[in-house]
């Protein structure tokens, strides 16, 4: 079976890109899928396919979903396609109408040899919290692992209120992003792909030997914390 894990919240700037980012720095060899209304992965390359997501939203609802579908095809078959450990990033308000068609594929799925995983993506916000146990609930019956990520950039969610919505799925944390101005700037600029390959003398020589130093520090240490909560998720996909 070939694991093709997806990336889900419905609720924008949660952290869904960082963690797709985090992923594919965790699992190298690993394709990404990215369906959204634009591109942002860019650092990643050829590694990523894209789909743009052209239904409008209230058109798939009042059509019952048979505007869902069809936008949904190339996605769908590249998904069958996939003869490798697969990350979709689902870009904001897609990820439930995508699930429900995944759904009603399930058993076409399996015989092409595709296994499903699931990451929900969720910040303390309440309407990224709402989103967490209608999407766990939806994927329950099709996807074989289940993954949440508590983005701390809002603030900690209440554990018991984590565990009570997560409903059984895995949970792991990432911590708040703090960091210096321009390490943001350049996180922004060049995804976590870029910070392995920062150049000190560079730095030092930009910015001061201080500054620098200090944003190449921050920027380690996020590249690492975002690897650590992906992992869980990472273990899964790559699993024989």
């Amino acid at each position: 079976m070939t694991r093709v894990l997806g990336i889900f919240q419905d609720k924008g700037g949660v952290g869904k890109s960082v963690t797709c980012r985090g992923l594919a720095e965790v699992v190298p060899g690993a394709p990404v899928i990215e369906i959204d209304s634009s591109p942002r992965l860019f650092e990643l390359g050829k590694r990523v396919t894209f789909f743009q997501t052209r239904a409008d939203r209230e058109a798939i609802e009042l059509s019952g979903g048979a505007a869902s579908r069809a936008e949904f095809d190339q996605v769908i078959d590249a998904i069958a396609s996939a003869t490798l450990p697969t990350v979709i990033d689902v870009g904001a308000n897609t990820g439930a109408s995508l699930m429900t068609v995944i759904a009603g594929l399930r058993e076409d799925f399996a015989a092409a040899g595709i296994e499903f995983g699931v990451l929900v993506v969720t910040t303390a916000e309440p309407g990224a919290l709402a989103e967490v146990p209608k999407l766990l609930s939806v994927a329950a019956p099709w996807a074989a692992a289940r993954f949440v990520i508590e983005n701390r950039v809002k603030g900690q969610v209440d554990p018991k209120l984590l565990l009570k919505i997560a409903s059984g799925a895995t949970v792991s944390c990432l911590l708040n992003q703090v960091m210096d101005e321009k390490a943001a700037a350049i996180m922004q600029a060049g995804g976590l792909a870029s910070i392995a390959k920062l150049d000190a003398k560079a730095l030092h020589t930009k910015f001061g030997i201080a500054q620098g130093s200090r944003i190449r520090r921050d920027l380690t240490r996020v590249r690492l914390e975002v690897m650590q909560a992906v992992r869980p998720a990472a273990e899964w996909l790559i699993a024989k």
